[in-house]
């Protein structure tokens, strides 16, 4: 089936904008030569390559953190005016998406704006309580009432975790298992829905953990900013904030609600997260129209690391929590398949270093053997949004990777769309911290977009 929109045309984004060029982002001609002069990758032909500006193509998302969107900070989180893009071009109301990498839920969060069912895949169970939250109509409930009988709350909750005391000082543990106690007490209802999130933000600020990396890390920096909150008064500052944050995730709630052209329609979705995440991408049961989806970064795949405050003090077990982490891409043993691409393997033949190549190897069998899978039940087009990581500091060209994979299966490759990152979340240091050298982290990500033959 035909675009119900037509594409952007070539020439009317050839060049970025000047502004982007002014924030010192990679142009894409620098990053093309970058790749196409490399020993190893083939040139391109430059047709097939496009360069947009997703947050100024989206007609119905003002801004990424708009709504819902901005409801949780999450790693890596696929930003919603490339998937609102996508469904203004191919989409339409009754056509079914599937995302396999799931994350944070973006993709679900848009196709409903479209009338579009869908299903979603993830590996962190984190996204179907992020997912219920984000979805949801705002609550009818006084806050400060809600509030004081948090503040009350005689219930008890402690994570079953080993090194609690490590991440929290004692009276910050004392008081949050009082708040989480209250939590877990309600039965499952909008208003249990409701303080999730302002209940992991407060918790989170009142950690150990160092807010400017993604990943768990305790740091000097994060013990001194929880010493200075623990100073004075610091139980009405808590329940202040804890107040904010539920009128934010209200407001939030209610921006979400505004996006819709009507009333929220009832669609048909799933979200399979967890261990159930792994075991349907290789017993699949559906067919899809589209296939929506931003697979993990190629060194930056430990995102339950990332959610292990959260998961532990929404109730998951130590030993739950290890088993996810050792599913995660870098530490699962993964099935070899065959990968179909002459770069894939020209480039696994220059890596030197034995974890490296493991790392490259895991990732392209893991990533493209659930893409493959899924790949014979999609109806019409793929899109893959993917970013061209660096090993030792030269990228690797991931989306040209993914087209000749499926290409040699029989799928078309379109075009690629080429946009400049404009906010980092992941990634904040001038060097790369393991081996010294200037960071030449991702400059740009691109959405392949693959069409079935």
């Amino acid at each position: 089936m035909e675009p119900t929109t037509k594409p952007i045309r070539e020439e009317t984004l050839r060049e970025p904008s000047a502004s982007y060029i002014d924030q010192g982002v990679l142009p894409l001609r620098d990053f093309t030569s970058r790749v196409n002069t490399h020993p190893v990758i083939a040139p391109l032909a430059a047709s097939k390559e496009i360069r947009v500006v997703f947050r100024q193509l989206s007609k119905r998302i003002p801004n990424t953190t708009f709504a819902t969107f901005g409801l949780y900070r999450y790693p890596a989180k696929f930003i919603p005016q490339v998937v609102s893009y996508i469904f203004d071009c191919y989409g339409q109301p009754g056509k079914s998406v599937i995302d396999p990498f799931a994350g944070s839920g973006t993709t679900g969060l848009v196709a409903r704006l479209y009338e579009m069912p869908y299903e979603l895949w993830d590996l962190n169970p984190f996204l179907e309580i992020l997912h219920e939250v984000a979805i949801m109509e705002p609550v009818p409930v006084r806050i400060d009432e809600l509030v004081e009988r948090m503040r009350n709350s005689q219930e008890i909750f402690l994570p079953k975790w080993s090194n609690l005391s490590y991440w929290f000082p004692e009276p910050a543990i004392e008081m949050l298992s009082r708040l989480f106690g209250f939590y877990h007490a309600l039965p499952p209802s909008p208003v249990k829905r409701l303080i999730c999130v302002p209940l992991l933000k407060v918790m989170r600020r009142f950690s150990h953990n160092d807010h400017q990396r993604q990943k768990l890390s305790r740091s000097p920096v994060a013990m001194r900013r929880v010493q200075a909150l623990m100073s004075g008064d610091w139980q009405t500052r808590l329940f202040t904030e804890l107040d904010e944050e539920i009128r934010i995730v209200q407001k939030k709630l209610m921006e979400y609600q505004s996006l819709y052209d009507g009333n929220c329609p009832v669609l048909s979705y799933s979200v399979k997260a967890g261990i159930d995440g792994i075991e349907h991408s290789t017993n699949i049961d559906g067919e899809w129209d589209m296939l929506v989806t931003s697979p993990p970064y190629l060194q930056a795949q430990e995102y339950i690391r990332c959610s292990k405050l959260d998961l532990f003090w929404l109730g998951f077990s130590e030993e739950v929590i290890r088993h996810l982490s050792r599913c995660e891409l870098p530490y699962r043993e993964v099935s070899r398949i065959p990968i179909h691409s002459a770069t894939y393997h020209r480039f696994h033949d220059t890596i030197q270093e034995n974890r490296l190549r493991k790392l490259f190897e895991r990732y392209f069998h893991g990533v493209l053997q659930v893409l493959t899978n899924l790949s014979f039940h999609i109806r019409e087009r793929m899109f893959l949004f993917v970013g061209p990581a660096t090993i030792r500091s030269v990228p690797v060209p991931i989306d040209r990777i993914f087209c000749e994979h499926f290409e040699a299966l029989g799928w078309e490759h379109e075009t690629t769309l080429i946009d400049s990152i404009a906010a980092r979340v992941m990634f904040r240091s001038e060097r790369n911290p393991a081996t010294g050298l200037s960071d030449k982290r991702m400059a740009t990500e691109h959405l392949v977009i693959l069409r079935r033959k």
